[in-house]
């Protein structure tokens, strides 16, 4: 790790700690360990949620492959291969501050006796593409249940319409990206953008003649939000009570996961980000703010356990190739 990056990530481990101290402090540290308690043997359910998740999100990865047999007719990336990738993946990029830039190259290093750098790179960047509209489809649903549901101060009401624009603004920009942006003019690319293109080229190349895949991919990030919102409804039913409960506060606490998830990716396990905007949110969709914080809490367990097997598969993994 580069000594910047290094310092961004004692930064942001510092400052999610403080965070994280002032959330569990000011909901009530009594209140919050009773409502784990209540979640008890639940939260197996819950790391077979999260386990189901990454199920998801590996099939969507293998949809986006191009060539999907080896030479001998068998399926080039098998299911298992990519899901022990995929979560050895997701662990480093939670761990460093370094997000996809981490997680995607250890996806490549961990299936490279199965793919080509050149397909394993291309079908991960479709795949991300792929994940990021179901997250700004979630995002958007949760933006708009949340302005029109629930009664927010003016600010929030305010920062909520920013993100919607951003959002839309942000779509604007990808789709601008994958036409190209280099004018032949100028000259030969450079080489980082002669790669960058290449990858482009099999993005969009993909993406007109397996529109299908890229469609079924889509529906199993879509149903990947879908039980993570089932999740939180069922979480939020043992730690606040079952009455009361609404799929309207699972749906917007869901949006603000994605959005914490994107913005904060570079605190490793956005500690204490998630408690203390989780903690704050709360008490705006009727729900009790130490509910709100132990929701984040049995989350990061959640998060923390999945990550310790796709570490667990870092170390066991060989270096070289035998």
């Amino acid at each position: 790790m580069k000594p910047r990056a290094r310092y961004v990530s004692i930064l942001g481990a510092l400052l999610g700690s403080v965070l994280f101290a002032y959330a569990i402090r000011r909901a009530g540290t009594a209140d919050i360990v009773e409502g784990i308690r209540r979640v008890g043997w639940g939260l197996v359910l819950i790391l077979v949620s999260g386990g189901a998740r990454f199920l998801l999100r590996t099939e969507c990865w293998r949809l986006c492959i191009a060539r999907r047999e080896d030479d001998a007719g068998g399926p080039l990336l098998g299911f298992g291969q990519a899901f022990s990738a995929f979560l050895a993946g997701d662990a480093v990029g939670s761990v460093t501050p370094l997000g996809l830039l981490a997680s995607e190259p250890t996806k490549v290093f961990l299936t490279r006796h199965h793919l080509a750098t050149r397909e394993s790179v291309a079908s991960l960047a479709l795949e991300n593409l792929v994940y990021a509209a179901s997250v700004m489809a979630m995002i958007g649903v949760g933006s708009a249940v949340l302005l029109t549901e629930v009664a927010l101060p003016a600010w929030w009401r305010s920062a909520g319409v920013v993100l919607v624009v951003a959002m839309a603004g942000g779509a604007v920009m990808v789709s601008r990206l994958l036409r190209g942006t280099w004018d032949p003019a100028r000259g030969p690319r450079p080489r980082w953008r002669e790669r960058l293109s290449a990858v482009r080229t099999a993005v969009v190349g993909f993406s007109l003649d397996h529109r299908a895949r890229l469609w079924r991919a889509f529906a199993l990030d879509l149903l990947f939000h879908t039980i993570a919102v089932g999740e939180i409804y069922i979480t939020l039913r043992w730690l606040a009570g079952a009455d009361g409960v609404t799929w309207t506060q699972a749906i917007v606490f869901e949006a603000l996961n994605r959005v914490v998830t994107v913005v904060f990716k570079f605190v490793p396990f956005r500690i204490g980000i998630d408690e203390a905007l989780s903690g704050a949110l709360a008490p705006m969709l009727a729900v009790d703010p130490a509910a709100g914080v132990a929701l984040a809490v049995v989350r990061k367990i959640r998060n923390l356990f999945w990550s310790g097997v796709g570490l667990g598969i870092v170390a066991a993994h060989p270096s070289k190739a035998t």
